[in-house]
């Protein structure tokens, strides 16, 4: 059964909307509402994880995936600096502050490309974390 994509040059969001549901709450969870939006996206998924479309099925994957992957690496990484460092130690807050700052931007700036593989109606993995593709 193949499903039928709008014209991305005719529609102005031609990719389902759960898949970007999905990308946006992996944004809004870095950027505004963490916990909340990962509680969200969580029931997202509990509801819609056998879509029939394997777009919305793919972007609800990567998403909550990446976001288990992704927030395990920052905290237990940013607590091994510190523990291996010491709180007493300047060199492990110049190192931790800038671990958590380049990783959590990163995961942002994957997260609106996400965003965009959504709108416009494509798969996406996320590189590292994000598992592999069913397509």
């Amino acid at each position: 059964m193949a499903i039928e994509r709008s014209d991305p040059l005719k529609n102005l969001m031609p990719g389902p909307p759960l898949a970007v549901a999905a990308e946006a709450l992996f944004i809004i969870n870095l950027m505004l509402l963490p916990g909340i939006a990962f509680l969200a996206l969580l029931v997202l998924w509990a509801v819609h994880h056998r879509h029939p479309d394997p777009l919305v099925r793919n972007h609800l994957r990567q998403t909550v995936v990446t976001c288990l992957w992704g927030g395990a690496l920052l905290v237990s990484i940013s607590v091994g600096i510190f523990v291996l460092g010491g709180f007493d130690n300047p060199w492990s807050w110049v190192i931790g502050v800038l671990y958590f700052t380049l990783f959590h931007a990163g995961l942002i700036l994957l997260g609106v490309m996400g965003l965009v593989r959504a709108i416009n109606g494509r798969s996406w993995r996320y590189p590292f974390v994000g598992p592999k593709r069913d397509d």
